[in-house]
This record gives C-alpha cells, sequence and structure tokens, in this order.
C-alpha cells in the first residue's frame, strides 16, 4: 500500500514519480519501436508484436528475447505509472483542503503544480503506445484516435496555460520575485509540461495520413514549442543569474538536471515534424541535417548531465537523498533525465549511426552501443524503485513501551 511520511507536506513533486514509471515504459517501448521490424507503419502494433510471440518473424540472434523482456517490463511499468497517478489524484484532493496548500500557491513553489499536466501528458502518450502494442486491430482505426489524442493533449494544454498563467500573472502584477528564492531551475518545470505537449500534437502530425489532422496537429505543436523555447530561455537567464549570486538551492538540486528531458522532447518533436513534412509536403530528411542537429542535442544533453552530477558530487545530493537518510519528493526529479538520455540515446543511435550506414545492425558495435544506453536505463529503474520504496512506502515505527 502506498503512503507517505504524514510528517512530510505534500508537494506537486510526487507527481513525479508517476511521470518516472511513464517514461520508463515508454523507454522499454524503444527497443521494439528500434528492434522489432514494422514496415509501413509509423510504430510496432499488435500485428508486430503477435508474429513476434508466434515466432513467425526471423530476427537476428538475440533481438527476440529482448524485446518480448522491453514488452513485459513496458506493460508492468505502465501498470505502476496507472497506480501512482490514481494515488496522486488522492493525494492532490485532500491536499487542497490544508493551509499548506493555500501557501503553496502565493510561493515560487506554486510552479511545481506544472506537474500534473506533464504527468497526464505522458499518461495519454503511454495509453496510445499500450494500445498499439496490445490491442489487436486498434491501428486500422488509429486516424479516428488521432482527433480524440488531440483534444485530450488540448484539454491537458489548456489546463497548463491556466496554471501557468495564474503563477506568471501573479508575479507580473503583485511583484515579489526575489532572485534568491529562485536560485536554482524548478521554473523549468513549466517548459517540461510544454515540451511534453509539443511532442504530443507532433505525433499526429508525423503519422496521421489526413492532411488537415497532420496540419492542425503540427500547428499545435509549433505553438507550444514556442511557448516552451521563450519561457525556457527567461529560466535559463534568471536561474543562472541567481546561483551565480546565490549558490545553488541544495534541495532543489535535481532541477540542474531538468533541461536534459527537454532537449529531448524537443528533439523527438522536431524528428516528427520532419518526418510529417517529408509525408505531406514531399520535403525528403536529410542524413545530414539528422547527424548535426540530434549529435548536437545529444552532446548537449551529456554536457548538461556531466555537470549537474559534479554539482551533487560537491553538495552531496546523490549520496544523501538517493543513497542516505534524506527523504524529499524533489528527489524524484532525478528520473526523467536517466529517461531522456536513454530515449535520446536511442533515436541519436539509430538515426544517426544504423540509418546512416556507420553501424551495422545487430553487429558487435551495434550491441555495445545499446548495452552502454541500457545501463543509463538500468540504473534510472533503480533509481525509481529505491525511492518510491523510500518516500511511498512508510512505515510508523512504534516504539515499545517501558511499563
Amino acid at each position: 500500500m502506498l503512503k507517505r511520511d504524514p510528517n512530510q507536506p505534500w508537494h506537486p513533486s510526487y507527481w513525479l514519480a508517476a511521470l518516472g514509471a511513464g517514461g520508463l515504459s515508454i523507454s522499454f517501448f524503444m527497443y521494439l519501436m528500434w528492434l522489432v521490424p514494422h514496415p509501413g507503419f509509423s510504430m510496432p502494433t499488435w500485428q508486430h508484436f503477435e508474429r513476434l510471440l508466434t515466432d513467425m518473424t526471423p530476427l537476428p540472434t538475440g533481438v527476440r528475447p529482448v524485446a518480448m523482456l522491453a514488452a513485459l517490463l513496458m506493460v508492468l511499468l505502465a501498470l505502476m505509472h496507472f497506480v501512482l497517478l490514481i494515488w496522486n489524484m488522492r493525494e492532490y484532493r485532500a491536499a487542497r483542503n490544508t493551509e499548506a496548500y493555500q501557501r503553496l500557491l502565493g510561493s515560487p513553489s506554486e510552479v511545481q503544480l506544472m506537474a500534473q499536466p506533464l504527468t497526464l501528458a505522458m499518461t495519454v502518450n503511454v495509453c496510445f503506445a499500450l494500445g498499439a502494442l496490445c490491442v489487436p486491430g486498434l491501428w486500422s482505426i488509429v486516424e479516428y484516435l488521432f482527433p480524440l489524442a488531440l483534444l485530450a493533449f488540448a484539454a491537458i494544454g489548456v489546463w497548463s496555460l491556466k496554471l501557468y498563467g495564474h503563477y506568471l500573472s501573479r508575479l507580473l502584477v503583485k511583484g515579489g520575485y526575489r532572485h534568491e528564492e529562485h536560485n536554482h531551475l524548478s521554473s523549468l518545470m513549466a517548459v517540461f509540461t510544454f515540451s511534453m505537449l509539443s511532442v504530443g500534437f507532433a505525433a499526429p502530425a508525423a503519422m496521421s495520413h489526413s492532411v488537415l489532422v497532420a496540419a492542425l496537429a503540427a500547428t499545435l505543436s509549433i505553438l507550444f514549442l514556442v511557448i516552451a523555447v521563450v519561457s525556457g530561455v527567461l529560466v535559463l537567464i534568471s536561474g543562472l543569474q541567481a546561483m551565480l549570486q546565490y549558490g545553488l538551492q541544495a534541495q532543489a538540486t535535481p532541477s540542474i538536471w531538468m533541461l536534459i528531458p527537454i532537449m529531448t522532447l524537443l528533439g523527438i518533436e522536431w524528428v516528427r515534424m520532419q518526418h510529417g513534412l517529408s509525408h505531406h509536403f514531399a520535403k525528403p530528411v536529410e542524413q545530414g541535417t539528422l547527424f548535426v542537429v540530434l549529435t548536437a542535442i545529444y552532446m548537449l544533453q551529456l554536457s548538461v548531465m556531466l555537470l549537474g552530477y559534479r554539482m551533487m558530487q560537491l553538495n552531496g545530493y546523490l549520496s544523501d537523498h538517493l543513497l542516505g537518510e534524506q527523504r524529499h519528493p524533489i528527489s524524484f526529479g532525478l528520473i526523467c533525465p536517466g529517461v531522456a538520455v536513454f530515449v535520446m540515446g536511442m533515436f541519436w543511435w539509430h538515426l544517426v549511426w544504423v540509418q546512416g550506414g556507420i553501424v551495422i545492425p545487430f553487429s558487435l558495435v551495434y550491441w555495445l552501443g545499446i548495452g552502454v544506453l541500457a545501463i543509463v536505463q538500468f540504473l534510472t529503474l533503480v533509481a525509481l524503485l529505491r525511492l518510491s520504496h523510500r518516500l511511498l512506502r512508510h512505515k510508523p515505527v512504534d516504539i515499545a513501551s517501558m511499563e
């Protein structure tokens, strides 16, 4: 049974546990995406998975067990995502009636409420991947599902804009912004949310055969892309200035890595838009452009990862919160960066190195690259399970009476 420490006040960062589980579920789908043949389809579906189960698809040695294990873990983590999602909804309803929640609305932490629409946007992605892979015949009516996906993302988008608008307008009208309270990058949570919506809208833009649906999806994707980029630039400028002046706020250390999943989402959005343009406007995707853009994004991600890791070494965050006795829900912010490095790594490895003809598929070098990424994924999964056990499995300590 899930239970948080009652002495630990509710915080929106608990939603990041569900977000991380959903992200890891999608990360295991990446194995199926790149290892299981699905010619003529944008992604593997039930008919491809069925052929995998019945051994009807000839595959190189080692691919079938990897794909089967990935499918199993994808489903299990999706179930974990839904369990944590329901738990967070219940916790949120209870927290809204507390004084602590009202204080949150008037504090810099108000922007962390953006974790809610962010997580629900991930839920739409998880449902889409699960449905395509596990529901027989669903892909045959996918063109009817794309408008429903657009409506779902649009509703989440309106909600996210209202939340962020309330937070931003309060600061602009009433003031009260103090650099010493923003010496971190936690406000990137809003940018993270807008980026998730942008990549969500980009899926129908890339996969729909309807020009109207694809054009509408692409327009909304670009809208949230612009909002994410503008907001991100402002947050980075103000946050870095405050950190240089006051130092990094120790409790918000995971926010240093939040730029990593944002770059993954915007990178995938760019790839999807390129495929959509190629499909509807006969604009071929150039391999050289893929190489430059995806490599630049991935190298920047790795640089941010290394910089953040060094900062966590200096202030002892990982040793205290992941391995030590410190417990705070903000620690769940460590999960999505690991997921993002793996997912973007799979795109970069296959679209740049394999598709570019540099690495031979399923060769020794190919599996070495997959192995390095799998290590990152495994460490991220271990971190999620450890943090979930420490923060969501609270057991009260009964002190025996001396009488």
